[in-house]
């Protein structure tokens, strides 16, 4: 039975739980991770439920210590670790001029590096047994900038050059690396975890690029499509005999990247406005 270790678990609706039930219902060996081990309690039953085999552990993935004992325990209890899915991430937006410093550093602390850090910890262990997948979730705001989410938008493009690289470092170990960049999804992960007001300062010339950005973030992610079609994704490319660095999940995300492809950035900035509402914030102030 193949072992997958699968970070940030906790809510019901992200992909994170989601695909830790469609992989253990696809037969793997499941090992859930959260912050808060209370929070996993329905995960557990549910799996009792469904006689299936997964197991919640508390693990903060800021940690370095913590994602080092994780993949220890998991290697112990199991025997293998053949699947890691870095999921981790958090929401991130408000004009650049106007983010709070700590907010930056946390985000590319939470969706970048603690990534790089869990792939360090487990990478041993696959390179010890020839084999092992290594799977982020990124985004489609890892292909193209947005408007108003230009530090989530980094630490995606981060995840995505680093992927891309570490894919051709590890090949010779049989070390497989993907990347799942789905575009918009009704997970509530932007508006479960967000205060708006501890991403970005007020009283200043962006208030009304910010409440658009915000109100934009909120629509898209209501009307964005089912999160299960990520963790469908997530297990193809855990199990594929074909496997490949980039997938993008359902429907919107295949046509975001088609559109960026084909056309020019300044063509390109003038739809991503017209989409988002803002195209006077294209035109220069009086």
């Amino acid at each position: 039975m193949p072992t997958a270790l699968i970070t940030g678990c906790s809510r019901e609706t992200g992909f994170g739980q989601i695909t830790a039930k469609t992989l253990a219902k696809a037969g793997f060996d499941v090992v859930a991770t959260m912050r808060n081990a209370e929070r996993g309690a329905p995960l557990t039953q549910w799996a009792r439920d469904h006689n299936v085999r997964l197991e919640v552990m508390e693990h903060d993935v800021m940690d370095p210590a913590q994602n080092r004992r994780v993949v220890e325990q998991t290697l112990t209890n199991t025997g293998s670790l053949d699947v890691l899915v870095n999921n981790v991430g958090m929401s991130s937006f408000g004009a650049l001029e106007t983010l709070h410093d700590d907010h930056i550093r946390q985000t590319m602390e939470t969706n970048f590096f603690s990534a790089v850090d869990m792939t360090r910890a487990a990478l041993p262990a696959m390179r010890k047994q020839n084999a092992g997948r290594i799977l982020f979730v990124t985004s489609m705001a890892g292909v193209t900038g947005i408007p108003g989410e230009s530090i989530y938008c980094a630490s995606k493009f981060a995840l995505e050059g680093m992927a891309e690289s570490l894919a051709m470092e590890v090949a010779r170990f049989g070390v497989h690396v993907s990347t799942i960049r789905p575009a918009f999804f009704n997970t509530g992960m932007s508006m479960h975890n967000t205060d708006a007001s501890s991403f970005f300062e007020r009283g200043n010339a962006y208030d009304g690029f910010n409440d658009a950005v915000v109100a934009s973030t909120a629509e898209g992610e209501v009307a964005g499509e089912d999160p299960q079609l990520v963790a469908d994704m997530v297990l193809e490319a855990a199990t594929t005999t074909e496997p490949k660095l980039r997938w993008n999940p359902g429907r919107s995300a295949p046509e975001v990247a088609a559109a960026r492809a084909s056309m020019s950035d300044e063509d390109w900035r003038a739809y991503v406005m017209a989409e988002l509402g803002m195209t006077d914030w294209l035109t220069p102030a009086a």
